[in-house]
């Protein structure tokens, strides 16, 4: 069934959900792309124009109050695009205008396209990604298959502890690796960069083997046991492992490897804090995470920031599209059950034993490690009142930060619903252009989402603690992950019961309130949940926008030494997350023996005769 808009209200309704779309993702990815292009030039009188590195700045000599002022710039290198620009002081008189002028170029596109510095940002951040990849689904694939194939006891209680680590902020679990993992690697040899990019390897692997656990798991117990037990009575299992469980499992294996690669490259905050922790002296290495705030805040070189950007963003966009096309060639069963599953392998006591040591290698790397090794700073419970009381401005940041996530959250929920419906239910063109959209925003990192959001509303005054600039960011950083919650939840529910009561004369208010919203509303709280814990986590996008956060002033404390009030404010921060953490998990859960229904499993088309008594149910729902 098409979603026909003919109630203005949904139509306001979608015309709303797509400006959100807009303005937090697809007007500051465009303001990025013009800034790129631009460039900053200062033309003298009778001379050379030349090109400008940053401000420009002007200074007066208070002894002759008469002179005009001299401009002061810096002019970049035109042979070494890596050579700090030159600075370069010039009358006001001698130039044709003061601030300069602005002209369309690829010069910032040459700088970053010719540097050794890239080509070192490169090799960095794919050594990093792909060393994490490796490491976590080195982990994840054998939790996965005690989790999924296994009757080990607990399993479920182990799956819900082992979520945990997707859900601690990435600078807090570099936090913890700096003090346990770093010693470690550093008694191998390691130094300097090396032992950065290591822990950082180390650091990701324990916070993102969840992802290959959960889909590689999943498509371990997908493979239907009829195939499996034809490839046993053709070959044995070699024959069952090669013909049925391989073909399923490695694109289930490549999407997870590719989600992990594209997470860890728009990361900012571990490789830049694991840097921050390494020995005086060493020199720590950069991935183009950290260089578009080294060039935006220390440079204030704002076009090859972005200009820096815009080639990672499509590094990220190609193995987002890994992903996709891994997700498709994984097995239909891998969300849901579509096929008659294979009875779970028996464990004997020693394989009762190595899979409990499994699980618990990976619950220490993942959650005890990182708490543990921040409570060796000096945490006491007994010390966090005073703390919290004593560090002057941090109750009034805390709100500011709380007040955000939650409007983030609700933005970003209402959004999606639509959007969700849209996709679901309109003319199958703009459900996915509308999905991409959507979707598209996974590939931009949160430090680049933040510089083009800055560099969109840069003419625009704000108050200094205004939360607009940071919402935007957190709305399009967010959406995506409320957008696929939102549509998991409501395509659970049967079309034919939509479509009974639009046939017995109900509007779409009417079929929302009596239909699709009381059958979906668990799974939209549960986006809600989601999306407040991914906003109240979040630090890339504050960092440019946004200082006076709690997030923000913990991650600065941190650069200042391993103290105890830094230990403090992290476990308080820490526990704060834990109640929309446990509100998301509890309510995206399927509760057990809840399926989805025929049509969602297999694919198949949605029919109102799977369902006889579809017609008398929205009857009665639209009476009531």
């Amino acid at each position: 069934m098409s979603l026909r808009p003919r109630s203005s209200g949904v139509l306001a309704a979608i015309v709303l959900a797509v400006a959100v779309l807009g303005v937090t993702v697809v007007a500051p990815v465009a303001s990025m792309l013009v800034a790129s292009l631009r460039v900053h030039e200062m033309a003298l009188k009778g001379g050379p124009v030349l090109r400008v590195a940053g401000t420009v700045r002007e200074e007066s000599d208070p002894r002759r109050p008469n002179d005009p002022p001299t401009l002061i710039f810096g002019v970049p290198s035109a042979s070494d695009p890596d050579a700090e620009p030159t600075p370069k002081a010039v009358s006001a008189a001698d130039v044709l205008e003061r601030d300069g002028r602005w002209s369309w170029s690829f010069a910032h596109y040459e700088d970053v396209l010719t540097s050794r510095r890239t080509r070192g940002l490169l090799v960095n951040s794919l050594e990093l990604a792909f060393g994490a990849a490796f490491l976590a689904l080195l982990l994840g694939i054998p939790v996965g298959f005690v989790l999924h194939r296994t009757d080990l006891r607990g399993r479920r209680a182990a799956a819900a502890l082992l979520a945990g680590p997707l859900l601690l902020p990435t600078f807090f679990a570099a936090m913890g690796a700096s003090s346990g993992v770093g010693s470690v690697l550093a008694r191998t040899g390691l130094s300097g960069g090396a032992l950065q990019l290591g822990n950082s390897m180390v650091c990701f692997a324990s916070l993102l083997f969840p992802i290959p656990a959960v889909l590689v798991g999943r498509a371990l117990a997908a493979v239907p046991a009829g195939l499996a037990e034809s490839a046993l009575l053709l070959g044995g299992r070699a024959a069952v492992r090669r013909h049925a469980v391989l073909p399923v499992v490695l694109p289930a294996v490549l999407a997870s490897a590719a989600i992990v690669v594209v997470l860890a490259l728009c990361d900012f905050a571990v490789p830049d804090l694991l840097g921050v922790f390494l020995p005086t002296g060493a020199v720590p290495v950069h991935v183009f995470a950290t260089e578009i705030f080294l060039q935006w805040d220390k440079h204030a070189n704002t076009g090859r920031a972005v200009a820096t950007g815009l080639p990672f963003v499509v590094v990220v966009v190609l193995f987002g599209f890994v992903v996709v096309r891994a997700l498709r060639r994984c097995p239909a069963g891998l969300l849901s059950g579509a096929f008659r599953a294979r009875p779970p392998v028996r464990l004997g006591t020693r394989g009762r034993l190595a899979a409990s040591v499994v699980l618990l290698v990976a619950l220490g790397l993942g959650l005890v490690l990182p708490i543990a090794a921040v409570c060796s700073w000096g945490f006491s419970p007994l010390r966090v009142p005073a703390t919290i009381r004593e560090t002057p401005g941090l109750v009034e940041d805390t709100m500011r930060w709380l007040r955000l996530g939650l409007i983030e959250a609700a933005l970003a929920t209402l959004c999606a619903v639509v959007l969700a419906r849209v996709a679901l239910r309109g003319p199958r063109l703009a459900g996915r252009v509308l999905s991409v959209a959507t979707l598209s925003s996974l590939a931009i990192p949160g430090m680049a989402l933040a510089a083009a959001t800055v560099l969109l509303w840069r003419g625009l005054p704000a108050e200094p603690f205004a939360l607009w600039k940071p919402l935007l960011v957190l709305t399009g950083r967010i959406l995506p992950y409320a957008f696929v919650a939102v549509v998991l939840a409501v395509r659970e529910v049967d079309p034919a019961l939509e479509d009974a009561a639009r046939l017995m004369g109900a509007g779409p208010f009417a079929r929302a309130r009596r239909i699709w919203l009381p059958l979906s509303a668990r799974g939209i709280a549960g986006a809600f949940g989601l999306a407040l814990v991914l906003a109240l986590r979040e630090l890339d996008g504050f960092v440019l926008v946004q200082s006076r956060l709690l997030p923000i002033r913990i991650y600065d404390n941190v650069h200042y030494g391993r103290t105890g009030q830094v230990a403090d404010l992290s476990m308080a921060y820490l526990a704060m997350l834990l109640v929309p953490a446990l509100l998301a998990v509890t309510l995206l859960r399927r509760p057990a023996g809840d399926e989805a229904p025929a049509s969602v499993r297999v694919g198949a088309p949605p029919d109102a005769s799977d369902d006889p008594t579809s017609t008398e149910e929205a009857s009665a729902a639209v009476r009531s």
